[in-house]
Order: C-alpha cells, then sequence, then structure tokens
C-alpha cells in the first residue's frame, strides 16, 4: 500500500504529551522513556506548543537554566506551525518539515491527534518533493 497522508504515517501511535507547566527535567524523560525527540506541550485542550530534544539543548541546558525548577513554558516553541491528520505528506514537506522543523503537531479540527516527526516520510517522498521544488525554482528562474 502506498503511503499518501499523515493519518497512514502516524496510525495509531500514541500522542506523547506535557503541560506548559511540566518541567524540563520531567520533560526531558517523558521524551527518554518513549524514545521521542519531542512532546506537544498541551493547555487543556488545546495546543500551546512543541517541546524538542534541540529546545531542551539549546534553550536549556547551553544557558544553564535548571531543568528541575524550569517549566517547559520558557523555552517551548510557541504556536507552531502544524498539518492536518489527512493532508498529503506533500502539505507537511512544504510546511518546512525538514528544512525549518523536524516535528510538526497534526490536528484533527481543534484536536491534536499526533506529532510527526521528519524521519516519519519515506525517503522517496523526500526525494520526490526535493526534485519537484528545485523544478519550481528553475522554472520561475527561467520566467
Amino acid at each position: 500500500m502506498s503511503i499518501k497522508t499523515i493519518r497512514q504515517i502516524l496510525g495509531d501511535r500514541p500522542l506523547h504529551h506535557v503541560t506548559p507547566e511540566t518541567t524540563l527535567g520531567a520533560a526531558a524523560r517523558v521524551m527518554a522513556e518513549n524514545g521521542v525527540g519531542a512532546v506537544v506541550v498541551m493547555d487543556g485542550a488545546g495546543l500551546a506548543g512543541i517541546l524538542s530534544e534541540r529546545d531542551i539543548v539549546f534553550r536549556g541546558v547551553a544557558r544553564e537554566i535548571p531543568m528541575a525548577d524550569t517549566a517547559v513554558r520558557e523555552i517551548m516553541t510557541r504556536e507552531p506551525t502544524h498539518v492536518g491528520i489527512d493532508d498529503a505528506i506533500s502539505d507537511a514537506l512544504a510546511a518546512k518539515l525538514g528544512d525549518s522543523f523536524r516535528h510538526l503537531p497534526v490536528m484533527e479540527g481543534a484536536a491534536v491527534v499526533g506529532l510527526l516527526s521528519y524521519r516519519d516520510i519515506p525517503a522517496e517522498y523526500v526525494m520526490l518533493f526535493e526534485r519537484f521544488r528545485e523544478m519550481s525554482t528553475a522554472r520561475a528562474d527561467d520566467g
């Protein structure tokens, strides 16, 4: 079966999340225990942000912020770009997945239902998308 939508990629994968008040240390443990590189930050039922291992390293550890006492809200990425559960894989790539972002929250209506990682996208889709983008840029430069 050919994978065409984000829903197909995510399948029944659990959504790992924390709250804005969760400490950075606790959030890092959630990521480590679940083998994930990012978690969604939920404020009640709503999307508050995203916290990635890069956020923890570059915005936390590198600035010597205490992991045990600092809340996720202090370094999380607020208002992250997101995609819809039934969007095409190309929509995620067009949203800069892999360029600007390594993880994108996935929404179904107003509900967060998953977290898409750049590593989730099959390599052949990435190559096709990159080739399409190169050809589009070349045509624009010729016009």
